[in-house]
């Protein structure tokens, strides 16, 4: 999508629509109130008759009648003042757009004022243009937004930085919505491949063989499962500084349970598990494009998740890359496990700091449901900072207590820990959280960003199209750009 910035006035602005956020209850402003009375009180009018109320996601077509050059405005309700933050202002032009879409709409303009961003309003348009129709050979809800007018201030570095983030976030989504017969494991490490060979990353791809002769046994353990090649993959950007930043991002390029076999009404979005580490592969590749002052290795592993003669059953005992021995209770309760050994590497490779993020427990969503993520870790000041990048890029987050007595979930009679509870489930968000702390060095800054909650929702929104969300990339670009 084509993005470009005029202080022209609305009416000499040439496209499909104009979209003009309002608050409830609120008057005109300042050059809306001047194209109102261009065109004959129109936008007044369908305030006063009660077509247009204000309300939160609301779009109501007014046409100009040939007294502007757009054809119509779109009025988009932008809820209550008070109430007003970053979130809904991506997703109030996330709305407008979606309506667009569905119009058949190519070019757009929006008027940003005082209340949205050049930010919010990229980063809601590019997200709701996005089409998770990706093998449809006929599309079915209208072409995409081809070009969008930013009406008032806004320079080419903001507009830059925007884009490329949305941008990603979309590249990040279409990784996430490929069915796992197309995004293996072996896919994802060309992906890699591509991200080091265009931003001059270190790269190093440890397959399945070489990660069990280095004593990867808890990765090696999950991947033996599958007939698709696995991999360890680790990505290095160095822009500068002391502080090495670890990103570690869960990637089961589909998720059967294993042995502990899932319901089949459970399994067709499961090749969204690997939404950890495109979000990862995502914000390496915007870290590329705007080259932060910060080191950053990024580590992924990844496998699928499958019953086979030769896959792990539960009970059975591994060895992890740190040395500790994990019974597997439960093998789907996979991820986590691999993740261990991704998170001993990440360290091995110089991380004094580090977050870990996947889809690692549908418990996440009985928790949350598909309105935020859950974040756990230490110290709270590291968490503070992610809690607050969240805020600002509009993605909510909500932070879950790590009690020491949550860790009689990990007991185990026979190793050193278990990866899932053995009997009626227990704090499931906050035993993953448990689990894998284990495995981070004593006093190293580390946080659990869980996404299960939040890396798909399942109906369609007014601002977002049913599917994958792309969740997480903006709030750890804006935690990295604040480091």
């Amino acid at each position: 999508m084509k993005i470009t910035q005029t202080r022209e006035k609305i009416e000499k602005i040439s496209v499909d629509a104009v979209v003009i956020p309002l608050f409830q209850g609120e008057k005109l402003p300042g050059e809306v109130g001047k194209f109102n009375k261009l065109v004959s009180g129109s936008l007044d009018e369908a305030i006063k008759l009660g077509d247009f109320k204000g309300k939160l996601y609301e779009v109501t077509s007014i046409y100009t009648h040939g007294k502007a050059l757009s054809a119509r405005v779109f009025l988009v309700g932008a809820g209550k003042k008070a109430d007003f933050d970053g979130r809904a202002a991506r997703n109030v032009i996330g709305a407008a757009v979606r309506r667009g879409i569905k119009l058949g709409i190519k070019k757009a303009a929006v008027y940003l004022s005082n209340r949205i961003k050049v930010e919010e309003a990229i980063e809601g348009a590019t997200l709701a243009n996005y089409d998770p129709g990706i093998h449809k050979t006929k599309k079915e809800n209208g072409s995409a937004l081809e070009e969008l007018i930013l009406i008032g201030k806004a320079d080419n570095k903001e507009i830059k930085r925007a884009s490329v983030i949305a941008e990603a976030t979309n590249w990040v989504r279409n990784m996430v919505h490929e069915p796992g017969n197309i995004i293996s494991p072996k896919e994802l490490v060309e992906e890699a491949k591509r991200l080091s060979d265009t931003y001059k990353f270190d790269l190093e791809v440890i397959d399945e063989k070489e990660a069990s002769k280095r004593g990867f046994g808890a990765f090696a353990g999950i991947a033996k499962g599958s007939d698709e090649p696995s991999f360890l993959v680790c990505l290095n950007y160095c822009g500068g500084g002391k502080d090495t930043l670890g990103l570690v991002g869960k990637g089961i390029t589909f998720d059967t349970g294993g042995l502990s076999l899932k319901p089949g009404n459970k399994m067709l979005e499961m090749k969204a598990d690997m939404a950890g580490a495109a979000v990862v592969f995502g914000v390496m590749k915007i870290i590329g494009e705007l080259k932060p002052s910060i080191n950053v290795v990024a580590v992924c592993p990844l496998t699928e998740n499958m019953p086979s003669g030769k896959a792990l059953k539960p009970g059975d005992v591994v060895t992890s890359f740190a040395g500790k021995t994990i019974e597997i209770s439960n093998m789907d309760a996979e991820g986590r496990v691999v993740v261990a050994d991704a998170l001993t590497y990440a360290q091995k490779l110089g991380a004094n700091r580090i977050i870990d993020t996947g889809t690692f427990t549908g418990a996440a969503d009985i928790v949350l449901g598909s309105e935020a993520a859950a974040v756990m870790g230490r110290p709270q000041k590291w968490v503070d900072q992610l809690m607050e990048a969240g805020k600002i890029e509009g993605e909510r987050l909500w932070q879950l207590p790590m009690y020491e007595e949550y860790k009689t979930v990990l007991r185990s009679d026979i190793a050193d820990v278990a990866n899932a509870y053995v009997g009626h489930p227990k704090a499931g968000t906050i035993a993953a959280a448990m689990f894998l702390q284990e495995f981070v060095g004593e006093g190293l800054p580390w946080i659990h960003f869980e996404i299960a909650s939040t890396a798909w929702v399942d109906e369609e929104r007014p601002y977002i199209a049913k599917g994958t969300t792309g969740f997480g990339v903006r709030t750890l670009v804006k935690l990295i750009e604040g480091i």
